[in-house]
């Protein structure tokens, strides 16, 4: 998912460079092995034009964050649950990534989330097609809140080993940036 504005950052986060190639680029690597058809939802598609292997969708409903993100890659996707990752996060942890997904095949709970230092991830998760009933319904009451609809709503949540929690990691703004180096030795960003 690609379609905030990137306000605090000052500019498109997932053109940032991390070992010599975007933010997105590095992504797509990292999801391609894992699925046959990758999706990036936003805001607007004119953006996406240069990236080559991908379909690139628009937000079907405008201005509702990550739920609607989330919405637009349900309907749009051709499988009954689909991997949802934000495009701010330049660390994915394969093996947890595996893991997320062999529980979302595996069980039938209608999303996997990952539980990260008592916190939920809900934009590194799984979602069914099933949901989506429950994401109009909150998109038309204005609830846009993701925390909120995984509330009772079927979920399994999967604590994160130590060694997974830097998949984590986010850049929201120039602080962010600077502060990487330090906490990730051996990623050069540029």
């Amino acid at each position: 998912m690609a379609g905030g504005q990137s306000s605090r950052m000052g500019f498109p986060k997932y053109l940032l460079p991390v070992d010599g190639r975007t933010i997105i680029e590095n992504t797509i690597e990292i999801l391609e092995p894992f699925f046959e058809e990758l999706l990036l939802v936003t805001d607007n598609r004119e953006r996406f034009r240069w990236l080559e292997g991908i379909i690139v969708v628009e937000d079907l409903v405008r201005g509702c964050g990550p739920l609607g993100g989330i919405y637009t890659g349900l309907k749009t996707m051709s499988n009954q649950k689909g991997f949802f990752v934000a495009c701010d996060m330049p660390f994915l942890h394969n093996g947890l990534l595996e893991r997320v997904l062999t529980i979302a095949q595996r069980d039938d709970n209608l999303c996997v989330v990952p539980l990260a230092r008592d916190r939920i991830e809900p934009l590194h998760a799984v979602y069914s097609k099933r949901l989506l009933p429950r994401i109009q319904r909150a998109l038309s009451q204005g609830r846009l809140s993701l925390k909120e609809l995984l509330k009772n709503n079927g979920c399994r949540y999967l604590k994160v080993e130590k060694s997974e929690v830097e998949a984590f990691t986010n850049i929201n703004t120039p602080e962010d940036l600077k502060d990487l180096p330090r906490r990730h030795q051996g990623t050069k960003i540029n």
